[in-house]
């Protein structure tokens, strides 16, 4: 089996041509330090995303194994019920409450630094904003953006290369969750309730996805701390970093070919086709773990069982059998099934919000900041699974 390094310099500031390769020459092989295995390729990522039968989620999705069977780490049918707590708040229609908020949000932010006329759009904008939103929709103050900020900086940085590093980071969160939980305990004991129900999310307590998730009955019982703790770390992550990079990811498509910029400043209608697309060739995850259940035949090559596999989602999204003139950025393209949100029972339940933001922001740029442009070479974390912006220097006076 071919051996692989996703650390090494190619893989890292070349991050298509690498997975490109992974897809056409070595679609399952072996990472350089034996830690996991890689797998590329649209039919093959999208076998892993929803065979739960022999790709395993109830490790968790990253290298390290952790929470074994906890909330989020769970396989279909057990995870079949614990979804239902938060999908019909996490819907389309259900993510929309928080449309508001987020307008006004990107406003007051643009409003602290339109008059530098330039900057780090990362630091300025990608940052904040979707740091508030998130902190908005899962009920906590917003003004501890710099914490967050923080825990997501220093997350994606470790988690990978120092993974002790990550769990003192999930503790520190997780520290930070319990006292919101705790708060909202007792304004229910204050209200005198002692068996809280979705009835009291509004009224009693914030609306909010924690407050629903604490006031949801999971078989009978709540929630219990650790099981919110794991739950809440998953969307407050998700929320942040990869929806801030989705909103850079796709302005950096557009400012590097300003035609399509002017197109979309005089079609806004196709701000939604661009995010589509922008998922699609540069998606802010490029891949997740999972975890054999058993020995797996897949590409003419046998993955041992209680294995790590991490799935490429950009060799996938580039996948010529799938997509028409794959390594062009088009608002022309009219289908898309791209996987940057996964697949299967546990497709991203943070799709909706993240595409909601998204279109919210790009339109207030094209009013707010019509001349908009590159002042310099857009930098990205130097991470194998994720393809976040570092640095973004743009202009717009």
């Amino acid at each position: 089996m071919i051996t692989v390094d996703p650390n090494s310099p190619e893989a890292l500031t070349n991050r298509a041509a690498f997975h490109n390769r992974l897809r056409e020459e070595c679609p399952v092989a072996r990472s350089a330090d034996g830690q996991f295995y890689s797998v590329a390729g649209y039919d093959n990522v999208k076998q892993v995303l929803e065979d739960n039968a022999h790709f395993t989620k109830e490790w968790g999705s990253q290298l390290v194994r952790m929470e074994r069977g906890v909330a989020l780490n769970q396989d279909p049918p057990h995870f079949d019920d614990f979804r239902r707590i938060y999908t019909a708040y996490m819907s389309p229609a259900g993510v929309k409450r928080w449309a508001a908020d987020c307008e006004r949000i990107a406003h007051e932010v643009i409003d602290s630094f339109v008059a530098r006329g330039s900057g780090d759009l990362q630091e300025l904008f990608a940052k904040p904003v979707p740091a508030k939103v998130t902190a908005r929709a899962l009920g906590f103050p917003e003004d501890a953006v710099d914490r967050y900020r923080r825990w997501t900086d220093a997350f994606l940085d470790a988690m990978i290369r120092d993974p002790e590093e990550q769990v003192r980071i999930i503790g520190e969160m997780n520290a930070f969750f319990e006292e919101q939980f705790e708060r909202k305990r007792q304004q229910l004991r204050d209200a005198g309730i002692e068996a809280p129900t979705r009835d009291h999310v509004g009224s009693v307590i914030d609306d909010s996805l924690t407050s629903v998730l604490m006031t949801t009955l999971y078989r009978g019982r709540y929630l219990t701390t650790n099981e919110l703790c794991r739950t809440v770390r998953g969307f407050f992550i998700g929320g942040v970093d990869t929806t801030g990079a989705l909103m850079l990811n796709t302005l950096s498509h557009l400012l590097e070919q300003p035609e399509l910029w002017d197109r979309v400043k005089a079609d806004p209608e196709l701000v939604d086709t661009a995010i589509e697309e922008a998922l699609r060739i540069t998606p802010p995850t490029l891949g997740m773990f999972r975890g054999t259940r058993c020995p797996v035949s897949m590409a003419g090559e046998t993955i041992p069982a209680e294995e790590r596999v991490l799935y490429s989602i950009l060799s996938a999204n580039r996948d010529p059998a799938h997509f028409e003139d794959p390594e062009t950025f088009r608002l022309d393209r009219k289908r898309n099934p791209h996987l940057a949100f996964g697949a299967g029972a546990h497709f991203c339940p943070g799709a909706w919000t993240a595409r909601m933001e998204a279109g919210i922001v790009l339109r207030i740029f094209i009013e707010r900041l019509p001349k908009l442009r590159l002042a310099g070479p857009i930098t990205h974390y130097e991470a194998i699974n994720f393809w976040i912006v570092r640095h973004f220097p743009a202009a717009w006076d």
